[in-house]
């Protein structure tokens, strides 16, 4: 039985030849130029840390949980932990940041990673274009990443992360005014319900669960959801399933019955059921269409 490949930092720093230390195992900043195959070469991998990337100049091709996208100058790019991705790459002149959420030595600062707008597996776009201006600023601020990461100076990772938070918060504005994100008090129970779907979703997939996690009635956390995301708790439940049943259908050798016993279904007739009526065709169909398989 074979899990989907991960990619995080260590096989980062493998891939590019840079021996990973206690310094930087939890940090790392590269130009489009220093990356291999592993990122570029379209094979699928599940992303482990957070990333976010800047395009200068060049095209590239992106999947990101089955939804593709085109990448162009002046553009910027998230990726959340444990999204699968796919890269065709001819980005000629970008920067990449990968870090994980312990490289934040603020407090809460896992929560705070949390509510930036930009890492939500609810959003639809991982990828806004910017502005010249707001391109250049943010350019500025990525090449001082670079230069710090690469130099030898006292307190360096103490500056990188005063880097990394200030770019996080312009990445964060541009993201909401580009994308009409709603800051409310309502969207911050959404974004509250997303990461508890997220981590225990294989578990436990009833509403009610969910409400008392969020000391709410099953009722009151419909509504609030219904408002904001135009679904149900059990349609965002149910999202977020159907995107891992997919990814292990097509990532991995494990068979329909090995992925039902995996997800908690009571049998595999069941998670054919569902997944058909998600999807509109069987498990078997779908993964022969992806011609993996």
């Amino acid at each position: 039985m074979e899990d989907i490949p991960q990619f995080g930092l260590p096989e980062f720093y493998k891939e590019i030849g840079i021996k990973n230390t206690d310094d930087n195992q939890a940090f790392s900043v590269f130009k489009s130029d220093e990356v291999g195959d592993a990122l570029n070469s379209g094979n699928p991998f599940r992303n482990v840390n957070y990333a976010i990337g800047l395009f200068n100049s060049g095209e590239a091709e992106i999947s990101i949980d089955f939804k593709s996208f085109k990448v162009r100058s002046k553009m910027i790019l998230a990726a959340s932990p444990g999204q699968v991705i796919t890269s065709m790459s001819d980005v000629s002149d970008g920067y990449g940041i990968i870090f994980n959420r312990d490289f934040l030595t603020r407090q809460k600062s896992e929560q705070w990673l949390k509510s930036l707008p930009m890492f939500h597996r609810f959003n639809v776009e991982p990828l806004i274009p910017i502005t010249n201006e707001a391109h250049s600023e943010l350019l500025d601020d990525f090449e001082k990443v670079w230069l710090e990461f690469h130099s030898e100076k006292r307190m360096k990772y103490d500056a990188l992360e005063s880097l990394l938070i200030l770019i996080l918060v312009k990445y964060a504005r541009l993201f909401e005014s580009s994308q009409k994100v709603d800051i409310s008090n309502q969207r911050q129970h959404i974004l509250k319900l997303e990461t508890l779907i997220n981590e225990q979703f294989k578990e436990h997939r009833k509403v009610s669960y969910y409400a008392e996690q969020m000391c709410m009635t099953p009722q009151h956390l419909n509504r609030i959801t219904n408002k904001v995301a135009g679904k149900s708790v059990s349609d965002l439940i149910h999202e977020v399933l159907i995107i891992e049943l997919k990814r292990y259908l097509v990532y991995t050798d494990m068979s329909s019955e090995e992925i039902a016993h995996h997800f908690n279904f009571h049998d595999n007739s069941y998670f054919t059921k569902t997944f058909k009526k998600a999807v509109g065709e069987t498990p078997k169909a779908f993964r022969g269409k992806q011609g993996n398989f």
